[in-house]
């Protein structure tokens, strides 16, 4: 496995490795009294590089561009959707959390599919959009809607899409293997910024196309092979594509251990040996847990609701 050269971690960078590369003109345009505090908070993750005006001035480029990569997380940050309700994941430091802070947690989305009748669609929409927990203080919301495409067929998945997007502002997420219903879906909410799910072997050019074509963050599915998906995400890279997700696959009853071992050997190879191709966003789907044996639903409902829990 080839491995990247190290960088200093979050707890290595001081507030004057950020300070030298600041414009140090004390301007206070970032509401602090001066570059030496901007830096500080920079470093502890209460503000971000962009916080500064004058570094948007062509003549410190260079210096916005090496602050950004002293600054970036091992795990990049992906943001899904748009205006208000984006929803970013990723931007992840440390591999245990409690070595810095808890940044970015870890989004909940919900599944519709496009074989629901009419009134079933639009209920579970707003069942998912109106949904709140209130848990000791905070109020927990769902982050994301899941649109399935299950009748394989472009006209109905576009569809379904448009009244899901009409119906909710929650981020989205496009979900099928074939890039001819995929792109019917992206016509019609594009500028939502919707997690493309996914690319795998067979597709991956086609799903790429369509990620560049109309600006989306693609995920990179091949469950239980992790050097195929590191493969993948190598030629992705190579052509062009920056946000990336990465599904390493999702199985319960008897492969749940091997779905936390690929998990985390993921993240290890991150954190530990500064592995560049797998430092993206996990996307687990519990939603697997539905392919189970199991006569019960009530026992399938504990499993998948388990699954979630562990990743």
């Amino acid at each position: 496995m080839t491995t990247s050269p190290q960088k200093k971690s979050i707890r290595e960078i001081s507030p004057i490795d950020v300070y030298k590369l600041l414009p140090r003109t004390n301007c206070r345009e970032c509401g602090e009294p001066n570059c030496m505090a901007f830096a500080t908070r920079i470093v502890n993750g209460e503000l971000i590089i962009d916080n500064c005006p004058p570094l948007a001035k062509e003549e410190y480029r260079t210096a916005y561009d090496d602050l950004l990569a002293l600054m970036a997380p091992p795990v990049r940050t992906i943001s899904i959707g748009s205006g208000d309700r984006v929803t970013r994941i990723g931007g992840k430091y440390v591999l245990y959390r409690h070595e810095f802070t808890y940044h970015n947690p870890t989004p909940i989305a919900l599944d519709v599919s496009d074989d629901l009748p009419a009134k079933d669609l639009t209920d579970r929409i707003q069942a998912i959009s109106k949904f709140s927990y209130n848990y000791i203080g905070r109020k927990l919301t769902l982050d994301a809607i899941a649109i399935r495409s299950t009748r394989r067929d472009a006209v109905t998945f576009a569809a379904t899409v448009k009244v899901v997007a009409a119906r909710t502002d929650l981020p989205l997420i496009l979900c099928t293997y074939n890039p001819q219903v995929m792109e019917a879906g992206l016509k019609i909410i594009a500028e939502k910024r919707p997690l493309v799910y996914a690319a795998t072997k067979e597709n991956w050019k086609e799903m790429a196309d369509l990620a560049l074509r109309y600006n989306c963050p693609l995920a990179v599915s091949a469950p239980g092979d992790i050097g195929l998906l590191r493969s993948m995400v190598k030629t992705l890279k190579e052509y062009g594509l920056a946000d990336l997700v990465l599904d390493p696959g999702t199985f319960v009853d008897p492969g749940l251990s091997e779905t936390v071992h690929n998990f985390s050997m993921i993240r290890w190879a991150v954190f530990k040996d500064h592995d560049e191709l797998l430092g993206y966003p996990l996307l687990g789907i519990p939603l697997t847990a539905w392919h189970s044996p199991e006569i019960s639903k009530n026992v399938i409902a504990w499993k998948e609701a388990c699954t979630a829990s562990m990743l």
